[in-house]
């Protein structure tokens, strides 16, 4: 391994990953009603989307990623702005069903990503795979070269040295917001693919927290702190590759990261409120949740789904799912092989 980044903990990268880790405490403490927390997943969820190509130059609204999520075309949209849509969409629902608890395969992993981001928008020889020729970041309008990527010979020992760092006891005493954003400024900085290298870089940033226990009930959107200034997004970026110490870059990540958190917390407090006045019983299980999540991000869930998320055996994801259906949460369609269930429409 030959990734080494260079760094620093200042006092404000201290405080701020302290605050981050009590914000995401009290988050993960909150009780709330399902259909609030469930809302604010697909909330969540509908942001990341959004920002992440809106960073690219998409030029689709929320409320038109909204409507193309929902299987409609915006009016006037551009055929490849609807694929970038649904193609992240893929992404983040690959993400979601990964298996946390086996050691990921990074390489494999990151290309399936890419593959996944780029369907349909690259040739299927670049889709999913290294570069094979030089890449230049572009500055518009004066088309002006500000960076050149590394050779693409070099592409695949960079990257395998990405990978090596990430697994290494060097990782095991850091933050996982550390970690996440120094993944995502290498993987930038080495560009390992002709396109797409952006969202391909911030959905694995999210995949790196939720490997290690941030998904923070995948109710926070980093996109969209860096959707909101893309130039001071890009700027922290190439700033810290001039100074070649990541110190810089670390910061603005911790601090969009806990502007994020401030009101995931915000939205959860107002909702926690609202739980004191109800009569019905709120409070549902962490594997009855997980069950909620899924459906709530994938449209629909079947019983082997629960079986595969959640560890159980055929039996009991079926009584997981009846209770859910009886408490009014989810219901059921389709009969046989078919057999599947749906958000209720009131959450």
């Amino acid at each position: 391994m030959t990734f080494n980044p260079h760094f620093s903990i200042t006092p404000k990268l201290a405080n701020l990953l302290t605050e981050i880790a009590v914000y995401r405490e009290k988050i993960l403490s909150l009780k709330v009603l399902p259909r609030r927390e469930i809302g604010l997943i697909k909330s969540a969820r509908l942001r990341m989307i959004h920002s992440s190509t809106a960073i690219e130059g998409n030029l689709l609204g929320l409320r038109d990623v909204e409507a193309v999520l929902a299987g409609k075309k915006p009016a006037e949209a551009q055929r490849d702005d609807i694929t970038e849509v649904i193609n992240y969409e893929k992404v983040l629902r690959f993400i979601d069903v990964l298996d946390k608890k086996k050691k990921i395969d990074w390489e494999k992993t990151v290309l399936k990503i890419h593959k996944l981001t780029t369907d349909e928008l690259l040739p299927k020889k670049d889709s999913g795979h290294y570069r094979h020729g030089p890449v230049y970041i572009i500055q518009r309008p004066l088309n002006q070269i500000i960076y050149t990527a590394p050779d693409y010979k070099k592409v695949a020992k960079l990257m395998n040295d990405l990978y090596s760092w990430l697994e290494s006891e060097a990782t095991k005493k850091l933050s996982p917001v550390i970690i996440a954003a120094i993944v995502h400024h290498q993987f930038v900085t080495i560009h390992p693919f002709i396109d797409g290298n952006g969202r391909t870089a911030r959905a694995w940033a999210t995949l790196v927290l939720y490997s290690r226990g941030w998904d923070i009930k995948k109710l926070f959107a980093l996109e969209d702190y860096y959707n909101l200034d893309r130039s001071s997004y890009y700027e922290a970026i190439r700033r810290v590759r001039q100074e070649k110490d990541l110190t810089f870059w670390l910061e603005y990540f911790s601090q969009g990261f806990l502007k994020e958190l401030e009101q995931v917390l915000e939205k959860m407090e107002l909702f926690s409120l609202e739980t004191k006045t109800k009569q019905e019983p709120v409070y549902l299980s962490k594997r009855q949740r997980e069950i909620l999540e899924f459906a709530a991000i994938n449209g629909k869930i079947f019983r082997s789904d629960v079986v595969d998320i959640v560890s159980v055996s055929p039996k009991t994801a079926y009584r997981e799912l009846e209770f859910l259906s009886q408490k009014g949460f989810i219901k059921r369609k389709g009969k046989g092989s078919t057999s599947h269930y749906v958000l209720a429409e009131k959450l």
